[in-house]
């Protein structure tokens, strides 16, 4: 055996070569484990370990969307007789038409919440009570100056509900805490790790807790004030700490150096953005870049939808009573209602899938909500009519198509259909008229129901623009008119909004093909790109 004799001075020279070993290490792992396609990279020498020469250190959060849960089963049960009609020893078909016109008193009472951001110590407060399901993209910005050379900030997040509490004597209401989340910025990467992080499975920035979603970022005051931190740019990137270059683009590959390096790519090296599409949502990465400021994500799959609407159909009188089907003077307004489409995002939300509606109310972000002209009867807005080809053309922007789909509600329609030479299945028309409320969608004529009766409008369309049509399942706007509690009925097993007699049944989901013989797994086939490609069958459900 040889023994060896370690002086004090080897002793030290083999610890520094240790740290430097693991230095490396860690480097390599943390940032060169991948550019964004896979390949790794050579580590690089760290030149300065030091996170900025600015003295003026600051961290600031910003709170783009918060959104809260629980629509769907609000609007279902809300309401008295709700868990009486549920008992009667009566058909479905008929529960379902009993509660078409029960009293939905109190689906429309709205959540109010607020939420408290703890930055290491310092908390700050958002505003006293937002009233709604959503806030829309509020984007608040919450900023603390921190010590100089700080390497991490602890974040803490809160989200409190306003809850009526029942006591022996009366009522009072109460904030309980109704979802937290904590992350730890990183003010070297200017990257963030905890309850939400890089590449987790619902989406940097995004937090999907409980009851809320919230979508927000965290960045730090730069010398350069291009978003991309000092460390990086030294040590990471080779880019000038003291010049704003974020914006500029030195691998020519269409996307900005600070897009690239927030999303695990390497700003050095072209890459085809114009194909790679990570999460499958048939959003390229260069549309995503595009959509930044409605909350893009690369690696989250998400659906936009533009929508405008028909102005109000005329009203004639005793219209109801003669209950002609092709007067068109109903008087019902068209519109895409709010409680319609939190329902959408909270069923496509269950399945990892976000959804993003432009209804024209989101400020300068807004496209959609343009208001287009009254046409008679149900054949006017057909897709064989031409008109909606006009809107489909001058309503709905270029460099949108391929990443919204189009929505016109009108007084007719119901389809999903192509309509340009491009052959796409990127445009949806859904009906809104007393009739079609009344006899497809099982007497939904309280203000409840039409709402709960637009969202499974809305989704069945969507469904083809997802490529559900009679390939994917011969039930597909099945039209037998016979009722699935029929066991000889060949589609009883298909339980899903594609099928028109659960449409009857007011049923707001797709199937999950554990139903039967005849049943088709519909969240399991849904493909997101169908909507950018050729259309391979035309699918609708026609005129009423």
């Amino acid at each position: 055996m040889i023994k060896l004799k370690l002086t004090s001075k080897k002793i030290i020279a083999v610890i520094i070569v240790a740290i430097l070993v693991i230095s490396g290490i860690y480097i390599y792992s943390e940032y060169y484990n991948g550019n964004g396609n896979g390949e790794p990279e050579e580590p690089v020498k760290v030149m300065e370990d030091i996170v900025s020469p600015d003295p003026n250190q600051a961290i600031y959060l910003e709170i783009h969307r918060i959104r809260r849960k629980g629509i769907i089963d609000h609007m279902e049960t809300s309401g008295p007789l709700y868990d009486f009609i549920q008992r009667l020893p009566i058909s479905e078909k008929l529960k379902v038409s009993v509660d078409g016109i029960r009293p939905g008193i109190g689906w429309d009472e709205k959540p109010s919440f607020s939420y408290i951001a703890t930055l290491d110590d310092y908390e700050e407060k958002g505003r006293e009570t937002y009233r709604g399901w959503d806030t829309g993209y509020i984007n608040n910005v919450i900023w603390r100056k921190v010590e100089d050379e700080k390497e991490t900030t602890l974040i803490n997040f809160k989200i409190s509900e306003n809850v009526k509490v029942d006591k022996l004597i009366g009522s009072e209401i109460v904030k309980q805490i109704k979802d937290e989340f904590s992350v730890m910025y990183d003010f070297k990467t200017g990257r963030w790790q905890g309850d939400d992080e890089f590449n987790d499975t619902d989406g940097y920035g995004h937090y999907d807790g409980a009851n809320y979603e919230v979508w927000f970022s965290l960045t730090h005051n730069c010398v350069d004030e291009d978003s991309i931190p000092y460390w990086v740019e030294v040590n990471v990137l080779g880019t000038d700490p003291y010049v704003d270059d974020g914006k500029l683009d030195p691998d020519e590959d269409g996307i900005s150096t600070e897009w690239e390096w927030k999303w695990g790519y390497d700003p050095m090296v072209f890459d085809n953005h114009t194909i790679l599409d990570p999460d499958y949502d048939g959003l390229q990465n260069d549309e995503e870049w595009f959509m930044e400021k409605w909350l893009a994500n690369p690696y989250h799959p998400e659906i936009y939808i533009e929508a405008d609407y028909m102005t109000q159909t005329p009203k004639k009188i005793f219209y109801k009573l003669k209950n002609s089907r092709n007067s068109g003077f109903d008087g019902w307004k068209h519109t895409f209602y709010p409680e319609s489409q939190q329902m959408l995002m909270e069923r496509f939300n269950e399945h990892g899938i976000t959804i993003h509606i432009d209804d024209g109310t989101h400020g300068d972000m807004s496209r959609g909500g343009d208001i287009l002209p009254f046409g008679r009867g149900n054949g006017a807005y057909q897709q064989d009519s031409g008109v909606v080809a006009g809107f489909y053309a001058n309503n709905f922007d270029d460099e949108r198509k391929g990443i919204f789909r189009y929505l016109v509600v009108a007084y007719g329609g119901g389809w999903c259909h192509p309509q340009d030479d491009n052959h796409w299945y990127d445009c949806m028309a859904v009906p809104h008229n007393y009739n079609f409320f009344k006899n497809q969608l099982g007497f939904a004529l309280s203000e409840r129901t039409i709402r709960i009766g637009q969202a499974i409008s809305v989704m069945h369309e969507l469904g083809h623009s997802l490529g559900m049509l009679y390939l994917h399942s011969g039930g597909v706007d099945n039209s037998t008119n016979k009722h699935p509690d029929d066991p000889n009925y060949p589609w009883f097993d298909y339980v899903s909004v594609m099928n028109y007699d659960y449409f009857w049944l007011r049923y707001l989901d797709y199937s999950n093909g554990e139903n039967g013989e005849y049943d088709a797994d519909d969240w399991g086939f849904i493909d997101l790109t169908y909507f950018q490609r050729p259309a391979e069958e035309m699918e609708g459900l026609g005129a009423l």
